[in-house]
């Protein structure tokens, strides 16, 4: 194995703030620790208005505590809702959607109790799938934490207006979760919703996991609720200031990720049991997130096909999460990542409800991170940035009709193309264009594909191949997100992140005419190429290397053909 790249530190900003858990003595730590659960925002910053900022943010580190004397109602409530629908629709973006999403896919429902989908999109075609249930017999629960998530109050208003065709009183078939006095439940009030949940004000969208945005989807799936908080109790216990550091879960997590950190292992890469798949989704956004800022951050790397450790950069750091009794999966595999030096940290569940607990650990231990890096692990600076320019864009579609995107036009495939200023070509051809953004890539350097299409098993595994070709090809590590579901998670990163980053942005062709938003004046497809085109224009102005691609309405064949282009383009010299 070659030598660990340390180089990669220099382009980290003001490196020499970061604070090392090993030269830290115990009673530091302890205080540390302790000032935490105190809910001392002094220890993340100096700043008077940042500290009460993150004062708000703080009641997650309660656990279980939080959500035990509001079980009952979320248990007496579930019982009803089963006898009344057939589906449930969890409409929400982010920290509102990433928990339950994981939820349904390791466990999903229980006999006798209602459908379960996680609607965490605006694509046209799941919007239509979601329409071709049987809108009666289907309740919607409408979350955010603001209240104002641009998607989610599309999706509700798409949906009310379809049932306010079907029935009298469509507020039966809805329900909020968001803050109180947020302007979601005004309107819920205003409409009569069968039932309106507060999301706990003090607590962040991703910190939410032990909240109702967690034990509301697990009743409404008719999970062993009484199994899920044993675990999650157990393991607030194991993190308490009291347990010595090197034994306290979260604590030593925290000091693995940020040892690694400290050596340029940056990329924290999960290699996880098939049933726990899902799972890594809710880790991404949670570092991600947190951690991924000021031009620094752990990336981490979830849903890549394992590989031998040849492939793998020296800047790879591994967690394998596995079931007790399934460790044989990924055996040798990990044996071969230790025996060629890299760091692997395995996390062994004696069962699925265990997640419950894991998520207490990974969000006190990327807290922890957070202070040891100097960085509010609370906000999301660069978030905001996409969302301003997507603003702008629907404002002068509504007002012209026009999103005023030229795109180039590549005769051979007839998709369109254009690229941002540091990967400009003189004579813009796709092919150059492909050869130039993977031009002189650093192995430390990771690639992201971005694609604004059907959040959709098949193009997962087409992308899935893309990344593995470009690990194999060149040593990187490659993300991968569906938008606009990505920019509440991972987006954050991509922005404000490490600047060894490039991206490829798909879109495609396919505009419904049909799917108008209610009070909008523009369909969901709209809505989404805006939200493509504004992360584009986001990415430019961080300065990162960005191309976007609009493929055709046979956007499936597109990329089974992009496949064979990109093989060109990594090995072109």
């Amino acid at each position: 194995m070659q030598e660990k790249p340390f180089i990669i530190k220099k382009t980290y900003k003001d490196l020499g703030r970061i604070k090392r858990p090993k030269n830290l003595s115990e009673e530091t730590k302890k205080e540390i620790l302790e000032k935490l659960f105190k809910k001392n925002p002094e220890i993340f910053s100096s700043n008077k208005e940042i500290q009460k900022q993150i004062r708000e943010r703080l009641d997650w580190i309660e656990g279980p505590n939080y959500i035990l004397p509001k079980i009952d109602e979320l248990k007496d409530f579930a019982e009803r809702i089963k006898e009344e629908f057939l589906n449930v629709v969890w409409c929400g973006m982010g920290g509102s959607a990433l928990f339950p999403f994981v939820l349904s896919q390791v466990f999903g429902p229980k006999e006798g109790y209602p459908n379960f989908y996680v609607l965490d999109t605006n694509d046209p075609e799941n919007i239509a799938q979601i329409e071709n249930l049987p809108l009666e017999k289907t309740l919607f629960i409408i979350v955010s934490k603001s209240g104002t998530t641009i998607e989610t109050l599309s999706q509700f208003k798409y949906f009310w207006g379809k049932l306010e065709n079907l029935k009298s009183n469509p507020g039966e078939n809805f329900v909020a979760l968001t803050d109180p006095g947020s302007p979601l439940e005004n309107l819920a009030k205003e409409l009569n919703f069968r039932k309106i949940f507060h999301h706990p004000p003090f607590i962040g969208g991703r910190y939410a996991a032990l909240t109702e945005i967690g034990f509301l989807p697990a009743c409404l799936l008719g999970l062993d609720i009484n199994k899920a908080l044993y675990y999650a109790k157990n393991m607030y216990e194991a993190c308490l200031p009291d347990i010595p550091w090197e034994y306290n879960l979260s604590a030593s997590l925290a000091e693995f990720l940020m040892e690694r950190y400290i050596q340029g292992q940056d990329k924290l890469t999960f290699i996880s049991d098939p049933i726990l798949r899902p799972f890594t989704l809710w880790l991404e956004q949670l570092v991600a997130e947190s951690l991924g800022k000021e031009y620094t951050g752990i990336v981490p790397i979830v849903g890549e096909s394992p590989g031998s450790p040849t492939v793998y950069g020296t800047d790879r750091t591994f967690i394998y999460l596995t079931l007790k009794g399934r460790e044989r999966i990924y055996q040798r595999l990990i044996m071969e990542l230790r025996e060629e030096g890299f760091p692997v940290k395995t996390i062994s569940l004696e069962d699925r409800y265990e997640i419950f607990a894991e998520v207490y650990r990974w969000m006190l231990a990327v807290a922890l991170c957070g202070y040891f890096m100097s960085l509010n692990p609370f906000d999301e600076p660069d978030v905001v940035l996409t969302k301003q320019k997507t603003k702008e864009f629907l404002e002068k579609f509504k007002k012209e009709r026009d999103f005023g995107i030229e795109f180039y036009l590549d005769e051979e495939t007839n998709w369109g193309f254009f690229y941002e200023k540091t990967v400009t070509i003189e004579y813009p051809k796709f092919t150059a264009l492909l050869k130039k953004l993977f031009k002189d890539l650093s192995p430390w350097t990771y690639i992201g594909f971005l694609a604004y299409l059907p959040i959709d098993s098949e193009i997962e595994e087409i992308f899935r191949d893309f990344r593995t070709l470009v690990r194999e090809k060149k040593n990187c590590s490659t993300v991968f997100g569906f938008g606009p579901r990505y920019l509440h998670s991972s987006g954050q990163l991509y922005k404000g992140g490490p600047i060894l980053a490039r991206f490829i942005i798909f879109t495609r062709r396919g505009r419904k005419a049909e799917q108008i938003i209610p009070g909008e004046g523009y369909t969901f497809w709209d809505q989404q190429f805006a939200q493509a085109c504004g992360d584009f224009k986001a990415l430019e102005e961080k300065r990162k290397p960005v191309i976007m691609i609009h493929l055709t309405e046979n956007y499936r064949e597109d990329l089974k053909k992009f496949y064979n282009y990109l093989e060109k383009a990594l090995s072109f010299e």
